[in-house]
């Protein structure tokens, strides 16, 4: 990961377990919070210092992260994350893509539904990668008895529901899963398969107008997975708008598209588009166009802090 997706531990949040409820049968912002938070530090794999340090003010036991990488012509990825453990729960979180790590952007772009499991081919050889680690969060929480939650943004939120599919057939289902940004997974008979074992504990959450949350498009035969919640941009989730189990939500519109061309034509023009951001590169986050802007990290864990 680079400077574009990491954030020095002096800007994480020191309450962001506060709220962190490992016995929620249902959506908590407190949960929710935590694991975007969780989210945010999958990033930080190329910064232990960081992961130690944030982890010990989160009173987690232990932080394993994790990176695994390959270049080929059929599938390059870079995948990282984290499987952490705390007193009351296993948290296993997935980083999403970072734009100065082309292999996470050949991920996302490598579209193809897979003939076997009906899944982005992208997604799934970077998830595959990570077998060992889903495995041993798997062993640790079945050893401790406590529940194991999965979570991720953006591709690393599309790794959390390829994970937690895993988890659920190997016979571990997951506690919840919290999505924040994330893209489709699969088409419709993954849909079918997934919603039927994890979809009313997986919790896929949408801020403004997030772009990625609304691609690949519904016409390539994608859809989407659990129950949406979604935001007006700027504004606080509301655990109240939970959607019905079954939605494919938002769409990639016209509207939107119309919004990415005025943006970047308001841009060539000197204006700034959106509100700057935390970390090294956050100052420039003025210059993107809001459905990039919406999809940031911290978009969303500022649209769950109370």
């Amino acid at each position: 990961m680079s400077s574009f997706v990491e954030l020095p531990p002096t800007e994480y949040s020191a309450t962001a377990f506060t709220s962190f409820d490992p016995g929620a049968t249902n959506f908590t912002t407190g949960n929710a919070l935590a694991l975007m938070w969780s989210s945010q530090l999958a990033y930080e794999t190329g910064k232990p210092r960081t992961i130690d340090v944030v982890g010990d003010t989160w009173k987690f036991a232990s932080v394993f992260p994790f990176s695994k990488q390959k270049v080929d012509i059929v599938a390059s990825f870079d995948t990282t994350g984290i499987l952490g453990e705390r007193a009351d729960a296993i948290i296993l979180a997935f980083a999403g893509t970072d734009p100065a790590v082309w292999e996470t952007l050949a991920t996302d772009f490598n579209i193809r539904l897979t003939k076997d499991t009906d899944t982005h081919i992208g997604f799934q050889a970077a998830l595959d990668a990570a077998r060992p680690e889903i495995d041993r969060a798997i062993a640790m929480s079945q050893h401790t008895g406590k529940p194991l939650y999965i979570a991720g943004h953006s591709l690393g939120a599309a790794l959390a529901a390829l994970a937690a599919s895993f988890a659920a057939s190997s016979g571990s289902p997951p506690k919840a899963v919290y999505t924040f940004g994330m893209p489709r997974v699969g088409g419709e008979q993954f849909q079918t398969a997934y919603n039927a074992n994890l979809g009313s504990v997986t919790y896929r959450l949408v801020h403004g107008l997030d772009v990625v949350a609304r691609v690949p498009m519904s016409e390539l035969g994608y859809r989407h997975v659990g129950c949406v919640l979604q935001c007006e941009s700027g504004k606080k989730f509301d655990p109240a708008a939970m959607s019905p189990l079954v939605s494919d939500v938002p769409e990639f519109s016209l509207g939107l598209a119309h919004t990415l061309v005025s943006s970047i034509e308001s841009l060539l023009s000197g204006h700034s588009l959106s509100l700057p951001g935390p970390g090294t590169f956050g100052p420039l986050f003025k210059y993107l166009p809001p459905p990039i802007r919406d999809h940031l990290q911290d978009r969303y864990y500022n649209a769950l802090t109370p």
